[in-house]
């Protein structure tokens, strides 16, 4: 009976995922792992839509190209018909577009960089400036430099050159995105992260969701901020679930 009761006070959970496929499998992973749970009922109840034809977001932002937007919406609207009350979208790019989906979306959808800055200005008050490493479109948005101000907390950029390491590590022949999240796409995000530390960053954030793949805190001397990580907690919490009292990665 108790086991039903807590079911019932949960809401039902949605991924409009794709962005790409392996990063929405990581974020399903750490909803389940970041959970309390004894057995499997205590989980909760989450629903994905996978859609990897949604439109390049960075390319759609920098170039014009296809608006992600309707399918966007497309993929939220099959979430609300299968019950889903808070939703979460396991792509920075992506958060973008988020005031045009909000308005138009019935479902509450989580903001992974707002809960991203909150986290951060709490759990590291003594870090002041923090490095990003996104893709082109995310930071020609400034979607973290504005949540980032909000909590004091200065965002540096990379080099031209290093942006140019990030996106080869994210869209490249040999990127993650083409399923090589190995040593070549790590190497190239330390060496960009290294650049940032230089220039006084105190921590790195992996600000596009497949950074996470392939560059892990062994590789930095500072601190790696997982947004997928802080997101996945954050709705465990708040769709009424008990979260784990320590991260698990």
């Amino acid at each position: 009976m108790k086991m039903n009761n807590r079911r019932k006070k949960t809401r039902i959970v949605g991924i409009l995922g794709g962005m790409g496929p392996e990063a929405t499998a990581r974020f399903f992973e750490l909803i389940v792992k970041n959970t309390e749970a004894k057995v499997d009922q205590e989980h909760l109840r989450i629903i994905v839509c996978n859609w990897p034809q949604i439109p390049d977001r960075t390319r759609a932002i920098l170039y014009g190209a296809e608006n992600p937007v309707p399918l966007m919406l497309e993929g939220l609207r099959i979430l609300e018909k299968a019950g889903v009350e808070i939703a979460a979208i396991p792509c920075m790019t992506a958060h973008y577009f988020l005031p045009q989906l909000k308005k138009k979306a019935r479902l509450k959808l989580l903001d992974l960089i707002t809960e991203t800055a909150g986290w951060t200005a709490a759990s590291f008050p003594e870090v002041k400036a923090i490095g990003l490493l996104a893709t082109e479109g995310t930071v020609a948005t400034e979607i973290f430099q504005k949540a980032f101000r909000r909590q004091k907390i200065e965002i540096l950029t990379p080099s031209a050159g290093s942006q140019r390491k990030i996106m080869e590590a994210i869209y490249g022949e040999k990127g993650i995105k083409a399923g090589f999240s190995g040593s070549v796409a790590a190497r190239l995000l330390r060496e960009a992260a290294l650049e940032l530390i230089q220039a006084g960053a105190g921590a790195i954030i992996a600000g596009c969701t497949e950074i996470p793949l392939a560059l892990k805190q062994k590789h930095l001397p500072v601190p790696l901020i997982d947004p997928v990580l802080i997101g996945a907690r954050a709705l465990v919490k708040k769709a009424g679930a008990v979260v784990r009292p320590q991260p698990v990665a």
